[in-house]
């Protein structure tokens, strides 16, 4: 979880894949990035990028009877 607010061109990770900073929304706590590589955006809470990738297992929500 970050400490601080990113800002434009921070390479960060969310969750095990490094993304880049396009732009912060500081009043909705969220940040609009792009993975390494690509050029599709998408938004995401900036408390869920970190200064390293998350290695840690986690469950499918399919594999709980979600729908992706």
């Amino acid at each position: 979880m970050t400490a601080t607010e990113p800002r434009e061109n921070d390479q960060l990770f969310f969750i095990d894949k490094e993304v880049i900073i396009v732009k912060v929304y500081p009043t909705f706590q969220l940040a609009k990035v792009h993975y390494l590589g690509a050029m599709d955006t998408f938004m995401v809470d900036f408390h869920a990028l970190l200064p390293y990738a998350d290695v840690r297992s986690s469950l499918s929500i399919s594999l709980l009877g979600g729908v992706l």
